[in-house]
């Protein structure tokens, strides 16, 4: 049985490996290339359509496989954007300097909601449906941002399919983490 300490660290590695690993596919991905030829246009569309699987995804898959420590879908949240931040600005954004706290407070709202959806019973809708509304959330917050700061907002004409898509993306991206763990937990176990 591993001692307190231990957990602590494997909780801690788990946390940043997963928030690295979901900074490193974000700011690898040619994202304006894709989202260009699938005529995807406008603010945080990368978000839009792979937020689930860049960000939902390791954020509730640090928080399954620490066992759902509190706060460790927080943490997880906020170190996306703030190694991301390490790279270059907040969606390029210098004016104002501190834009970034935005990507900070859109980031604590995705992983708290992970992690509200992880309170009582585990179930594939529960998380599924978390997980949806965490990206759609961390989504609002990033649009907001941009289009006060920057003057940039989302089509109104795509609303709609953007808001579905990225409650798809939140939804499918939270699933597949719970998938994950569940098999790990099952192969454990035999």
């Amino acid at each position: 049985m591993p001692t307190n300490d231990s957990s602590t660290i494997k909780n801690l590695l788990t946390i940043f490996v997963c928030a690295g690993a979901g900074t490193t596919i974000n700011l690898t991905i040619p994202m304006k290339h894709i989202l260009n030829s699938l005529g995807i246009f406008g603010p945080a569309g990368g978000m839009i359509l792979f937020g689930g699987f860049i960000f939902v995804l390791w954020v509730t898959l640090a928080h399954l496989t620490t066992g759902c420590k509190k706060l460790s879908g927080v943490s997880t949240a906020i170190l996306i954007p703030a190694f991301c931040m390490l790279v270059s600005p907040w969606y390029g954004v210098v004016d104002p300097p501190w834009f970034g706290i935005y990507g900070i407070i859109a980031f604590l709202i995705m992983g708290l909601m992970v992690e509200f959806s992880c309170k009582s019973k585990l179930s594939f809708a529960r998380l599924g449906i978390g997980g949806g509304v965490a990206n759609l959330l961390c989504l609002t917050v990033t649009w907001l941002a941009i289009g006060f700061h920057a003057h940039v907002w989302p089509s109104a004409r795509f609303l709609p399919l953007y808001l579905a898509v990225a409650f798809m993306s939140g939804a499918v991206g939270a699933v597949i983490a719970l998938v994950l763990t569940q098999r790990k937990k099952h192969e454990t176990s035999l």
